[in-house]
């Protein structure tokens, strides 16, 4: 019997934070196709509009060390409800924003608050799940997340196109306020979790523990990588797609969202992968698919449509990989599992930040079908190293 409610509580848990991974992920990829439209209206070029991508990944990065020990020490359905409830009022002021950089300020906050919710909803999966099914868990958790970026990136530019960029930020808020009336009605917090009172002495010493395993820099140098040369690309795919098939916000919207469904397959795979795979393999793999993907979508002369199979391949190939990497995240020490997976986001996020700028170099020097091969390159000279470095 108890076995019995345990795997009804897991799946229940699953469901909300899947609803709250949903909310999330449908924030963080919302300007990917909007890009030349909010270029177009606040009269700003391509680069320096892709900028607020990078605005929300630094925010979110920032945010993390703060976030993970305040998870740690007041719980993490708290934190993930409060999280939650200051997103949904930055989506509303944001469909209000007058200038360019009201817009971005307000992008900023939204990724500090979008930060408190899918690394600490992983956090919770770890306390509950053992790490023989945690993999497994993690990417049934990650379908429903992926559903959201898929959503996110696909129904911008479709709601976009048709009622206006704002109308996209009001239907995020609505869906972000959602998420956090079913965390407040559902979601509780464990009567049996042991939590320190939070100090300034407790976070650091949380942090040694993180640090005290040798693995842990090793992977949060991989994830800054992995970030960097995947999220990098995104917020340039529907400028590259204007200027190359003359498409408009729907079509690169539909080409973005490719990579959540890549990433939904994956999630209905996942424990067939991980059995016949193992984690070596699926990093392996994942940047053998992505880097290949990436390579494909380089070729100036193939239609616009195309774009849409070369990401359905690169949201696969990077679930292979990242999914691997989150699960070693959830282990790195079990008693701040919290502040692990936090600084663990914090490093993806940090990759976030650079990949924008670090494509923008490489296609101003050498133009954007050479910048795309050079980061494919990267992606695959990653899925060899990594496994190594990692011993998998």
């Amino acid at each position: 019997m108890d076995a019995a409610k345990d795997a009804a509580n897991l799946k229940k848990l699953i469901l909300v934070l899947g609803a709250c991974g949903f909310a999330s992920t449908f924030t963080m990829r919302l300007f990917d196709p909007l890009v030349p439209t909010l270029s177009a209206e606040f009269s700003r070029t391509i680069p320096q509009t892709a900028m607020i991508a990078t605005g929300f990944s630094i925010s979110y990065a920032i945010g993390q060390p703060f976030l993970g020990p305040i998870a740690d020490a007041v719980g993490k359905a708290r934190t993930i409800l409060a999280s939650l409830a200051a997103l949904t009022l930055m989506l509303l002021a944001s469909a209000f924003a007058s200038t360019f950089e009201g817009l971005f300020i307000i992008r900023m906050l939204m990724g500090v608050f979008a930060g408190g919710v899918i690394p600490i909803a992983m956090a919770a999966i770890g306390d509950r799940a053992a790490m023989a099914e945690r993999q497994v868990v993690l990417g049934r958790f990650l379908t429903i997340m992926i559903v959201g970026q898929t959503a996110g990136a696909t129904f911008s530019g479709l709601i976009a196109d048709h009622f206006g960029w704002r109308a996209v930020m009001i239907a995020a808020s609505v869906l972000a306020g959602g998420a956090g009336l079913m965390v407040a009605l559902v979601l509780k917090p464990r009567p049996e979790a042991k939590r320190e009172a939070l100090s300034l002495s407790g976070a650091i010493a949380r942090y040694r523990q993180v640090f005290s395993n040798p693995k842990t820099p090793i992977l949060y140098a991989l994830v800054i990588t992995e970030g960097a040369l995947i999220f990098g690309i995104m917020p340039y795919v529907a400028g590259i797609l204007a200027d190359r098939s003359g498409v408009g916000a729907t079509e690169a919207g539909l080409a973005v969202g490719g990579a959540g469904l890549g990433g939904l397959i994956y999630g209905f795979g996942v424990r067939s992968l991980v059995a016949r795979l193992g984690p070596r393999l699926m990093v392996t793999a994942g940047g053998l698919m992505m880097g290949g993907a990436i390579m494909l979508f380089a070729l100036p002369f193939l239609p616009w449509w195309t774009a849409i199979g070369c990401f359905i391949l690169q949201g696969f190939g990077f679930f292979l990989m990242h999914g691997t990497y989150q699960a070693q995240a959830t282990e790195l020490a079990p008693e701040a599992r919290g502040s692990a997976v936090a600084l663990f986001a914090c490093a993806l996020f940090c990759g976030h930040a650079i990949g924008p700028v670090m494509m923008g170099i490489l296609k101003t020097g050498f133009g954007p079908s050479p910048a795309l091969l050079i980061m494919a390159a990267g992606l695959i000279a990653l899925g060899f190293i990594a496994p190594r470095l990692l011993r998998l």
